[in-house]
């Protein structure tokens, strides 16, 4: 294995990095004003559930051509057209007036968001050979940073009273010119085989209790970028400059877990952090569910955060380790079953939020903490019997 020492591995690194926070950028972006597009839409929470949910369902229909478009032509090329993309209908999502129009832009920054992310991670595989020291968790963590300061700037959008419509075309301009300043088509070049390329893969049993593990995890991450804001703002009832204090917790200790995964997991092992993260989530969610009071709920927000922090890097390193299948098919199996906890969670989360009150739909989304510790605990007993 190399060890990083030359010059191209150091700027694949650089590169990659830009595009994780580039992507992560745009997807905060979009979350930290849910609840204004919501208010300007006048909807319900089922009824916004349902207009949320066509996100996920681009997310998926994304993954039947991300892994081959990525091969057919190339990690870098569809890695560009993609964020730039993805910026473009950032900004049509806020300039939508009507509830079809915004629900078809959603479906498409879905799609577009699924292809961005399989490429991101396909890239950053491919990077971490050229070096000795795991890095992967590290590029998450700077996409979780990237939330952060997205979440920040939304924050201050909202007291400004900006409309939204404008946020998103400051965000969209910065992230275009970004992505083309540091874009190098000439790192970690790929050859592309002619040969036919499936658009799909089936996934084996371990990849199978991967993206279980995914699945659930998803889900709990979607409760928080899509109804974080929400959740403090009609149960916690703070100012309104605090309403995005529980979204903001949770992208600051994401980040730091991320930013520490790679340490975590060489200290205790894949396995065992994967069912400590379980532990996690299921105790910040109740803890922010039984007492919604403005500090508590915040902290169960940074518990959730940490325990959400790392099964996606390292659902994504397990999978890509696999001799049977490409690395970019891999994740895309992996992420199929995965994303299927985004198709789920809006429909849910807004279904028992007008039945139960959103702080009952929080309680509930608890017990997949607890499924990602037993599912964990399978993956350790078939990775012993193989």
């Amino acid at each position: 294995m190399k060890t990083g020492s030359g010059t191209a591995p150091k700027k694949g690194r650089r590169m990659t990095a830009v595009f994780f926070i580039l992507s992560g950028l745009i997807a905060a972006t979009w979350a930290s004003r849910i609840p204004d597009i919501q208010k300007k839409m006048e909807l319900g929470n089922a009824a916004w559930g349902t207009v949320l949910f066509v996100s996920p369902a681009g997310l998926v229909c994304g993954l039947l051509v991300a892994s081959w478009m990525t091969a057919h032509y190339g990690i870098k090329k569809i890695l560009l057209a993609s964020t730039i993309i993805s910026s473009l209908l950032l900004v049509l999502a806020g300039f939508s007036n009507e509830q079809l129009q915004l629900m078809i832009v959603l479906f498409l920054m879905g799609f577009t968001r699924t292809i961005l992310n399989i490429s991101a991670n396909t890239l950053s595989i491919e990077v971490q050979q050229q070096f000795a020291k795991p890095i992967i968790s590290t590029f998450h963590g700077l996409w979780s940073l990237a939330c952060f300061i997205a979440a920040s700037v939304g924050t201050g959008m909202i007291v400004l009273n900006i409309l939204p419509r404008y946020h998103f075309l400051a965000i969209a301009l910065v992230c275009i010119m970004v992505s083309l300043l540091f874009f190098r088509s000439d790192i970690g070049k790929q050859q592309i085989k002619k040969e036919r390329k499936p658009f799909f893969v089936k996934p084996d049993r371990y990849l199978f209790f991967l993206g279980m593990i995914a699945f659930c995890g998803m889900i709990t991450e979607n409760a928080m970028f899509d109804w974080s804001v929400n959740y403090f703002e009609q149960v916690v009832q703070p100012e309104k400059g605090l309403v995005t204090i529980g979204y903001t917790c949770f992208i600051i200790s994401m980040t730091i877990g991320r930013l520490t995964g790679d340490r975590m997991i060489s200290m205790f092992g894949p396995i065992k952090l994967l069912m400590g993260c379980g532990l996690l989530i299921s105790t910040g969610l109740i803890l922010s569910s039984l007492i919604p009071h403005l500090f508590i709920a915040a902290l169960g927000f940074i518990i959730v955060g940490l325990g959400d922090s790392v099964i996606v890097p390292i659902v994504y390193a397990l999978a890509g380790k696999t001799n049977k299948m490409p690395a970019g098919y891999a994740i895309s199996a992996v992420t199929m079953i995965g994303y299927s906890g985004f198709l789920t969670g809006p429909l849910l989360i807004g279904s028992l939020s007008d039945i139960l009150g959103m702080q009952w739909a929080f309680m509930f989304i608890s017990i997949f903490g607890l499924i990602i510790f037993f599912l964990a605990r399978k993956v350790r007993e078939f990775k012993e019997l193989n």
